[in-house]
């Protein structure tokens, strides 16, 4: 299927990268020439980072090979992120994380929220992205991230790492159905590369003293490392903690074994997915809010509210809400403020959406 042949595409107008792909046909064609002619020194097209908007139904619709994609397909890429964030990469500037003590307000300790869950994306220089890899590059940062695990010192991060080739499939189970460990079952992953040599290269590292909450770094998702912390309650504050400082004592194993997490002056960490650059930070909790019937009651007493989070179920995006009242609530923003901002922003939406909080423009 052409690139340019965009009528033909399974995804809708609503597509991002099909907006951007549609208004350089009508008004840049010879910066779309020159892009689908770019192959970047990793290997990466514009076929191969579109394929899942050409092929599936879509709502951003483009993926990253590796780090040089967000400057080969600039013009692409920038305006993609422009639509999605908001935020015009000429006038935006990162930083990078400085692992300093933050002290963050408190979620209503109440029975209604269930558990609260903090996650970031983190892809290591000199690498494709996970759908661009070869075996012989998966299996070379699995080996490389065991070294970083095996060098943790603090003991509510110490643990253990499964690959999950070899994996006993009784302990398999017990990591699925304890909502732990990632599977292979995203058709969009699946189509963009993601899972090419499945399962090589990939595992769950996991913490043994989880006193002060469960801490995971997956090896080989959409992105190299997806970093977590979660606990049930809402101390988002002894959460935050124990994820702050993984992320931290990750990194610092990255840099004693001569790498480093790709980070871009503009775009701050760099992910696979466009969604995900800036902090690469989702922190959520699952909260029970009775006097919301739907997810769609839910998104849209955010908007009257003026709030910068965003609402799924519980078990993602596109689950069916029908008959129950607990909700994922997150931070929407992951570019153009800091993590501190994104989970102030998201505790603060929760207290909010909880107490009944008069919309902003009453």
């Amino acid at each position: 299927m052409s690139l340019v042949l965009i009528d033909q595409w399974v995804a809708n107008d609503h597509c991002l990268v099909k907006k951007v792909i549609a208004e350089m046909l009508k008004n840049d064609k010879e910066t779309l020439t020159k892009l689908i002619n770019t192959t970047t020194k990793m290997g990466w097209s514009m076929n191969k980072a579109t394929i899942c908007a050409r092929k599936r139904q879509q709502h951003v619709g483009v993926y990253a090979g590796g780090h040089e994609s967000y400057t080969a397909f600039a013009p692409m890429f920038d305006n993609v992120i422009k639509l999605y964030h908001g935020i015009d990469r000429k006038n935006n500037k990162a930083t990078k994380e400085s692992y300093a003590k933050q002290t963050l307000p408190a979620l209503p300790q109440a029975d209604a929220i269930q558990s609260t869950r903090i996650r970031t994306a983190r892809n290591l220089s000199g690498y494709p992205f996970t759908c661009n890899m070869t075996k012989e590059q998966r299996l070379e940062i699995q080996s490389l991230m065991q070294k970083v695990f095996n060098g943790f010192q603090d003991p509510f991060l110490k643990g253990k790492y499964y690959p999950l080739k070899g994996m006993a499939e009784d302990k398999r189970k017990e990591l699925v159905d304890a909502h732990y460990l990632f599977i292979n079952d995203d058709a969009t992953l699946d189509l963009v590369g993601t899972y090419q040599n499945w399962p090589e290269g990939r595992g769950i590292f996991i913490n043994d003293n989880r006193e002060k909450g469960v801490f995971i770094v997956w090896v080989g998702e959409e992105d190299q490392l997806r970093i977590m912390a979660m606990n049930k309650g809402s101390d988002v504050q002894a959460v935050w903690d124990l994820f702050y400082k993984g992320v931290e004592e990750v990194h610092k194993g990255v840099l004693k074994n001569g790498k480093d997490f790709v980070f871009d002056e503009n775009l701050g960490y760099l992910s696979s997915c466009p969604t995900n650059v800036g902090t690469g930070m989702r922190a959520s909790v699952h909260v029970n809010l009775p006097n919301f019937a739907t997810k769609e009651d839910v998104k849209k007493r955010v908007k009257e509210l003026g709030i910068a989070i965003d609402v799924r179920g519980t078990r993602g995006e596109a689950t069916d809400t029908t008959g129950c009242t607990v909700y994922d609530i997150s931070n929407k923003e992951r570019l153009g403020s800091s993590t501190t901002q994104q989970i102030n922003t998201m505790v603060k939406g929760v207290q909010m959406l909880m107490s009944g909080a008069t919309p902003k423009n009453k």
